[in-house]
């Protein structure tokens, strides 16, 4: 059932009196308490809304379409689950009729169901039940606002899957509630429960008649046999007052009256004696408003009896004094105390003195809002510790106790030797109580026994509890008032002055939950706890229900107290291997709009290392934050096969910031052996490992050997000295105990010759080094014993100043080591034998070649990688100068360049790059270019030195990438031309001229490849020049050759032994347009090979000698460079990717991208030349991730490594 109430329709009088109740499945249903004169109905017949709205009489007020006056109906509405407290129902009601539908509606702005001590109430109800008339179902909407540690929480109304009322919480509009000082429970769940399914009272009174004489009974439980009960009022109009679903009596007395069954020698409450006698149970639930404390004599709010001396049940308001001699515990002549009273009688044996009497606290009665009196009793819990009777107060127990009765006498008002159906047929089924008339049954006729205070009290002088005319039910007065008044003193009469608003009473004993949810909203709040003080995984949201205070279905029922519970099974990680398993958590708070929280209890099951342990959750050292503690020193946590640590206590708590566990352990054990020995051998040092615990910091006495560090659970001691700890973990069903130990060890080592791995290429012969080794040893505990992977690193200067890091590669142990000294001698075993390795990768020169960018453009230069490009370069050089001068002294134009002539004839060259500019690359060339032609052009340098000048310089100074084999070979990619130099090889491919007869029309004449020579290029001295020819051998015997190779070409390499044409420098020129693969050749454009005494008279074409190789020849300047320690000639502007292009696969990428890392990352080493022996050495090229190394042109000498 959604709601029930009433209706009255003023206009038509009060024979309009009508109860509703309605149900989602069914509607609205309509049942008529009154039935007015010359209306054919039966009285409590039952009507669809339909029906309801077709009655022509309800029609008159009831106008589809039309607002209705509010004045002219008045009704209640009671929802099961949300009570109007402190009112018995809502009156302000609505209805709303069209021709499609019908809807009542209810607002409320007033703050109404306060939990018992104020926490939670409810305010702005809005809520509609609306049925469509072609329909049987009712539906609702709308809203209530629930107001709890001050904060608003919308709920919206509904229909839950049993049919019933239901107020829900919307997640979609999260809200949080602070729990302090924890952190804060966003909600997921906030329900208002329904309530249980009401039970129909055996009479219910509503008091909305209005007017008239009549209190109609609201009850539907009526039958022919047991018709209603209703009431008259049966003192003067005066005496009463009407309001809105109440009336008010002062001196007055509404009583039971049914001629029909009066004249059949019964009680006009006929139902109800039926009723009790049949259960055994009764409960009376009233709301009701005294209209004064302190009401005497007692004041009868509600009597069944046939007189004051024969009361059957009796709910009363007054001192307490006048119970004095009825054995109340509150009574004396000095404590008069205002509260309420039941009086039941048991039995036919009873005087008035021996009413069982329940009595509430004193000063219990208000007069400032209305009080929910509730009392219950059952028989049928006989032999129970419980007390059978209980008086309530405003939804919550006030005070109870135990009513005994004689043994054969369990029910009420019956003769002694009674027995209902349903009692026997209970002992039919082997009721507990069945034989316990033997002679040891406490439950024996007191009357019988010899010592029983009982045996001698007249029982002669008492009436029977029957069905007599005489009985009735009687409200605010006793039933004989009338007869007594004006005939017996006053303080005889009963008269309770107040307002009635709802009276009903029950044939069965109503449940505390029944009880509460008809005073206080029974409230399910669910939600995500997340502590902010606490670490993972207690900083993680926790499922929790939020309990208010005085709920009759937790264990707190007796305590004003709010409960929050946390209970959750699901597995949480801490730590690797550290699971939280079980979380029980429990807060209570006093209540209040902004409540405080204090910890009460908690359990947090965990499993470390596949062992469980439980904690005990407690509060911890600074507000909202707890501390978890194992059982005290009785813990056995194994580590899997290795071994067990026993005798253990376990802490956690959190640090300071609330963010990371601190664990400590205490434990008497001061060692462990890991693994365990077998086979009962010693222990062996040389074998065994032994980890020795460190003491705990507060009990000296015991040690510490289990933390968290590094967010892992770790056994923690000392090994060779230090500490270490250990992680444990589980792999492939084998748990392993793995740590770490970093050591300095200071070493002195002396290593070499160090060799480019892989080759004979021998970067140093010696390096001494005094270091520093930190080493690292991973160790790893098994059942299997004692592994360790080892590595270094070690700090050294190489000859550049830069500090280096170099790495000794991991290696294996499998015994432990004695001591540290032990582990340095296997580390400097590896790096002897790994030297050329650990070297090579890091290994620098005091000079080296390295890539920077000028004006978005790449350089490469020579320095230390710390150096900027513009450093300044010495070096010597032999003897240039055939006579010493002065002259011999020379400066380019700015003094980027000057070479210096030495006592010893030998030079000294300094270039000295300007500060870096916009413009100093081209500055750098136009020097460069002026220093040349003065070297070149003074009379004292001997022939053919100035190639070497020029290799030096290209060397040393600052190249743009793209130039760099212009300084080197002198590439004029303008003019087509090359600088040929000593060592480098021609290829020449030769063409003959084919001639074809005219006859084969698809042929053609022309030049054909006929073969390739190769012509390596030496050089001689002649006198005291250099001289530059095209064979070693021919050089010697100086061959006479007549051949004008200027004009008719050179056959061959013999050609050019003609007198004059050998000369120090030669250069290959290529003509801006070649010849024609078909036709004749002009020589003027073949490629043409000129030869001078100066490097001036090849730029001017002036003094050459000049000639080219006969037929369409192509001539390819070759050097030689080393790849994987092979010499490989290869064809002058070659890059390296051009190179590697044989032997790898190059991928296609956009300009600039590197391909290091796609080609196997190259090494590349290129010679340097110093001294008056021109002695050579190879410098590394640096090939950083951003360089332009695949376009580097290499030159003669360079040595790539894959």
């Amino acid at each position: 059932m959604l709601a029930d109430g009433f209706i009255t329709l003023l206009s038509l009088g009060s024979e309009y009196y009508f109860k509703y109740e309605i149900d989602a499945q069914t509607g609205f249903q309509i049942y008529w308490i009154t039935i007015p004169e010359g209306l054919d109905k039966e009285r409590y017949s039952k009507q669809t809304i339909s029906e309801f709205l077709a009655e022509s009489s309800v029609a008159q007020i009831l106008k589809p379409g039309e607002t209705i006056d509010k004045s002219l109906y008045q009704g209640s509405l009671i929802l099961p689950g949300l009570p109007a407290s402190p009112f018995d129902a809502f009156y302000n009601i609505e209805l709303t009729y069209d021709s499609d539908s019908f809807t009542l509606g209810v607002q409320s702005t007033d703050s109404f169901g306060f939990s018992p001590e104020g926490s939670t109430h409810f305010k702005d109800l809005n809520l509609s039940f609306t049925q469509q008339l072609n329909s049987e179902t009712a539906t609702v909407s709308g809203t209530v606002t629930a107001v709890f540690s001050g904060q608003d929480i919308v709920l919206e109304a509904g229909v839950s899957d049993g049919s019933e009322l239901i107020f829900n919480y919307n997640p979609n509009n999260p809200q949080e509630i602070p729990i302090q000082p924890w952190g804060n429970l966003e909600l997921t769940t906030f329900t208002v429960q329904p309530g249980p399914n009401p039970l129909q009272p055996q009479v219910l009174y509503w008091f909305g008649e209005k007017s008239g004489e009549w209190v109609y009974d609201c009850s539907l439980r009526n039958s022919e046999d047991a018709p209603a009960i209703d009431l008259r009022i049966q003192t003067e109009p005066e005496t009463v007052e009407w309001g809105l679903g109440s009336i008010a009596v002062k001196d007055g007395l509404i009583e039971s009256e049914n001629a029909t069954l009066e004249a059949a020698n019964l009680s006009s409450a006929s139902k109800l004696i039926k009723a009790f006698q049949e259960t055994n149970e009764i409960t009376i639930a009233t709301w009701i408003k005294p209209s004064q404390t302190g009401q005497k004599y007692p004041a009868i709010v509600l009597t069944l009896s046939e007189d004051p001396e024969n009361p059957y049940v009796t709910l009363a308001q007054g001192d307490s004094e006048w119970l004095k001699g009825y054995g109340n515990r509150w009574s004396g002549d000095w404590y008069h105390q205002d509260e309420y009273s039941v009086l039941l009688r048991t039995n036919t044996n009873d005087r008035n003195r021996y009413w069982q009497i329940l009595t509430t606290s004193p000063d219990t009665v208000t007069t400032e809002e209305l009080t929910y009196v509730v009392y219950t009793f059952s028989q049928n819990n006989l032999g129970d510790e419980s007390d059978n009777a209980k008086v309530y107060l405003n939804g919550t127990l006030d005070n109870s106790k135990w009513i005994n009765s004689d043994d054969q006498e369990r029910h009420f008002w019956r003769n002694r030797h009674q027995q209902s159906n349903r009692s026997r047929n209970r002992n039919q089924r082997g009721n507990r109580w069945e034989n316990r008339d033997d002679e040891d049954s406490p439950w024996k006729n007191r009357d019988d026994q010899e010592d029983s205070p009982w045996k001698d009290r007249g029982d002669k002088e008492l009436k029977p509890w029957t069905n007599h005319p005489a009985v009735k039910l009687a409200l605010a007065n006793d039933v004989l008032f009338l007869d007594r008044r004006g005939n017996s003193p006053r303080n005889q009469d009963f008269p309770w002055e107040g307002e009635l608003y709802e009276v009903a009473i029950y044939d069965s004993a109503l449940t505390p939950e029944a009880i509460y949810q008809r005073y206080y909203p029974t409230i399910e709040i669910l939600g995500n706890l997340t502590l902010t003080n606490m670490p993972s995984p207690l900083d993680q949201p926790l499922t929790a229900e939020l309990t208010l205070e005085g709920m009759p279905d937790v264990e707190h029922y007796s305590e004003s107290k709010l409960n929050l519970k946390v209970d959750t099974s699901e597995i949480r990680e801490v730590t690797p291997e550290f699971d939280f398993t079980k979380i029980a958590l429990e807060w209570q708070s006093e209540p209040g709009t902004s409540p405080s929280w204090y910890f009460k209890w908690g359990q947090v099951d965990s499993t470390l290392w596949k062992t469980s342990i439980p904690f005990t959750a407690v509060q911890g050292d600074a507000p909202g934050k707890l501390a978890l503690n194992s059982p005290e020193l009785d813990l056995q946590i194994g580590l899997g096969q290795i071994n067990t640590l026993e005798g253990l206590s376990l802490f956690l708590k959190p640090d300071s910031t609330g963010e990371i566990w601190q664990m400590s352990s205490i434990t008497s054990v001061s060692e462990l052996v890991l693994p365990q020995l077998r086979d009962y051998r010693p222990f062996d040092w040389t074998v065994d490992f032994k980890l020795l615990f460190a003491r705990h910091d507060q009990q000296r006495s015991q040690f510490d050997p289990l933390g968290i560090e590094d967010g892992k659970v770790v056994l923690k001691g000392n090994w060779l000295g230090e500490n270490l700890v250990l992680h444990g973990w589980w792999r492939n069903e084998q748990f392993v105990l793995e740590g770490q130990r970093n050591l300095s060890l200071p070493f002195e080592v002396t290593l070499g010759p160090i060799f480019e791995p892989g080759t004979s290429q021998k970067i140093i012969d010696q390096v001494a080094i005094a270091s520093v080794m930190n080493a690292t040893v991973i160790l790893e505990l098994t059942e299997l014993g004692f592994l360790a992977k080892v590595s270094g690193t070690f700090d050294w200067t190489d000859q550049a100043g830069t500090v280096n890091t170099f790495t000794v590669p991991e290696f294996t142990l499998v015994r432990p080591p004695l001591t540290p000294n032990h582990i340095l001698e296997a580390i400097l075993e590896r790096l002897n034998s790994q030297v050329d390795v650990i070297f090579a990768e890091q290994f620098r020169h005091q000079a080296d070649y390295y890539f920077t960018v000028v004006e978005e453009k790449p350089v490469i230069y020579l320095g230390n990688g710390n150096d900027p490009a513009t450093i300044t370069q010495t070096t010597t050089l032999p003897q240039l100068f055939n006579t010493a001068a002065d002259s011999n002294n020379i400066s380019s134009t700015t003094g980027i360049f000057t070479l210096t002539e030495n006592a010893d004839q030998s030079c000294t060259l300094t270039i000295t790059p300007p500060e870096s500019s916009d413009n100093w690359l081209d500055q750098l060339k136009t020097d460069y270019d002026n220093f040349i032609a003065q070297l070149d052009t003074n009379s004292n340098l001997i022939s053919g030195t100035l190639t070497l000048v020029k290799t030096r310089i290209a060397e040393r100074m600052p190249l743009l990438v793209e130039e760099i084999l212009y300084y080197y070979y002198g590439l004029d990619t303008v003019n087509g031309s090359v600088d040929l130099q000593a060592g480098m090889r021609l290829r020449v491919d030769y063409q003959n001229y084919q001639l074809v007869h005219p006859a084969q029309s698809t042929a053609n004449s022309g030049f054909v490849g006929s073969g390739t020579s190769y012509y390596t290029l030496n050089s001689y001295r002649d006198s005291t020049n250099l001289m530059i020819n095209f064979d070693g051998f021919l050089s010697q015997i100086q061959p006479y050759v007549t051949t004008d190779i200027a004009t008719v070409g050179a056959g061959s390499s013999l050609d050019t032994f003609k007198v004059g044409y050998q000369k120090p420098y030669l250069r290959l020129v290529y003509p801006s347009l070649a010849a024609p693969s078909a036709g004749s050749l002009d020589p003027g454009q073949a490629a043409t090979i000129m030869g001078a005494a100066t490097v001036t008279e090849l730029d001017k074409n002036t003094n050459v000698a000049s000639f080219y190789f006969r037929g369409r020849a192509t001539v390819i300047p070759e050097i030689t460079v080393v790849l994987q320690e092979q010499p490989v000639f290869v064809p002058v502007g070659t890059t390296l990717r051009q190179l590697m292009e044989e032997r790898v696969t190059i991928p296609s990428v956009s300009l600039g991208e590197s391909l290091l890392n796609s080609t196997g990352k190259p090494r590349l080493s290129r010679l340097l030349h110093e001294g008056v022996s021109n002695e050579p050495s190879y410098r590394f090229i640096y090939l950083d991730e951003d360089s332009p190394v695949l376009d580097l042109p290499l030159v003669k000498g360079d040595r790539i490594v894959l």
